[in-house]
């Protein structure tokens, strides 16, 4: 491996961790800032953990499309490295770069989202109310009838009152 090979994996591995510092902090970002009675809210630790596994199968193809998966000691400092220097450099860039994000595609995406739920929900009451509407009359048919039904009916031919003797 040459010296100019292993100067460009450490470059990516220092590039890798300012990345996953940067999609590490957003997903913190855009979990916490659902309402706290969401599926999101309820579930972000497990969504940060399988965000922290594709993240490192994003690291080891990297390693293997650079070096054929050749791991080196180096590679996991450098990637500490890289996150580091995220947080101390370009942590306010990225922040405003996640707040503008947040604000022009998740959360218009997140109202259609709603309104389309919401919509659904409204459809689904209208026809209960018109179902309702339509069985009315028959279910006031249905309790005087069966009130009438519970009645005892005299048996006209066993009853005394009613047959020939």
């Amino acid at each position: 491996m040459t010296l100019s090979l292993q100067f460009y994996s450490l470059l990516l591995m220092v590039l890798s961790g300012v990345v996953i510092g940067a999609i590490i902090e957003g997903t913190r970002f855009v979990t916490n800032s659902f309402p706290k009675r969401t599926y999101v809210n309820k579930y972000s630790i497990a969504i940060e953990i399988i965000v922290w596994i594709l993240l490192g199968l994003g690291t080891f193809y990297i390693l293997f499309r650079v070096r054929d998966g050749i791991w080196r000691i180096y590679d996991p400092l450098a990637q500490v490295v890289g996150i580091l220097l995220y947080e101390q450099l370009f942590q306010p860039i990225f922040r405003l770069v996640g707040r503008i994000f947040l604000h022009i595609v998740i959360q218009p995406i997140w109202f259609i989202f709603r309104i389309f739920i919401l919509i659904i929900h409204k459809i689904f009451i209208l026809i209960g109310i018109v179902l309702a509407t339509i069985v009315r009359p028959f279910y006031f048919l249905y309790k005087k009838i069966w009130h009438l039904a519970l009645k005892k009916i005299p048996n006209f031919r066993y009853n005394k009152k009613y047959t020939k003797n």
